[in-house]
């Protein structure tokens, strides 16, 4: 197992602590994960299983993102680009015959300036996935971008079927595979304190939702949280790579609302980040109050009459959700 500790690191108004572990598991003999962990943002890339190169793609998707943020602090409406960049890189480097069709899921939390304060910015693609926890809630960010969850969202399979699904593994957007991709970015609320656990689905696939909530809910420290949650994933099967990284934002509140600039993106508008129900055992949390709001454009279309109706929902929510 290879762990990393960032210590506390301050920023204008944001304090992130944070720790990351790794494994290779007990089947892989590569670990095509790749993460990163800096006090502006961290990322799990998880190199597509089955596919060439997938260290490579993981390792060319954490770079892009180090590019970006060696030009400074990123900005609301520029975050987007992080998608962009990663897709391009992998792609350029995939016309060798043995690259060829390899590609690589992104997760990341990233600290964005936002009007007059810092934000976090929490991007995904692919089926890595962000958990947050507030008050000792537990609540689900992401939305796998997976075969199996378009089977569930549309009724035909339950969720616990889904984690036995022999397709479970089969992604519907991937960072490299086309030559456009779109990503779902969820600008977090303003609170004073909050937990992330960013994460490969060597992590979400192996443990329950349960078992990732107690661990978080149970250790202070975010390099120990890492820890085990690698080490209980390692005492199942641990039939892929899995990565985790948990991070601690702390904040001054301030009076500034943030802004309400717009993140350009491709693509359909994703659903709406929702509280966990404390009872709800399912692996992906039952709509409840909503935590985050979604701040991006998508592309003048015809919206159809579900989008339409999503969309009155969401800004009916969005309108009691404190800034």
């Amino acid at each position: 197992m290879v762990t990393t500790s960032l210590p506390s690191s301050p920023r204008d108004g944001l304090e992130l602590e944070c720790g990351a572990a790794t494994d290779v598991g007990k089947v892989r003999r590569l670990n095509e994960d790749s993460y990163l962990v800096t006090s502006g943002a961290c990322v799990v890339a998880d190199g597509m299983g089955g596919h060439q190169a997938g260290d490579v793609a993981s390792r060319l998707t954490i770079e892009a993102v180090e590019g970006l943020l060696a030009e400074g602090l990123p900005d609301v409406s520029s975050i987007g680009s992080v998608v962009t960049r990663a897709n391009s890189s992998v792609r350029s480097h995939a016309g060798s015959v043995d690259r060829e069709g390899m590609g690589s899921t992104l997760v990341g939390a990233f600290v964005v300036r936002n009007a007059d304060e810092d934000s976090i910015v929490v991007v995904n693609v692919g089926d890595s996935r962000c958990y947050a926890v507030v008050d000792d809630v537990v609540l689900q960010i992401t939305k796998d971008h997976s075969h199996v969850q378009e089977l569930v969202d549309a009724g035909s399979i339950s969720q616990d079927a889904a984690a036995t699904h022999p397709e479970r593994n089969v992604v519907t957007r991937a960072i490299g595979i086309e030559d456009d991709v779109a990503g779902d970015f969820f600008v977090l609320p303003s609170v004073e304190r909050m937990r992330l656990l960013l994460c490969s689905d060597g992590v979400s696939g192996e443990l329950t939702f349960d078992e990732i909530a107690s661990i978080l809910t149970s250790l202070d420290d975010p390099a120990e949280a890492a820890t085990a949650l690698i080490s209980s994933v390692l005492e199942g099967r641990a039939a892929d790579n899995a990565t985790a990284i948990v991070v601690d934002v702390r904040r001054t509140l301030t009076d500034a609302a943030g802004s309400t600039e717009a993140i350009d993106v491709t693509g359909p508008r994703p659903a709406v980040v929702a509280m966990a129900d404390p009872d709800d055992t399912a692996r992906y949390p039952s709509p409840a109050p909503v935590l985050a709001d979604l701040i991006f454009e998508v592309p003048a279309t015809e919206p159809d009459a579900d989008q339409t109706q999503a969309e009155a929902a969401t800004n009916s929510i969005i309108d009691d959700v404190p800034h």
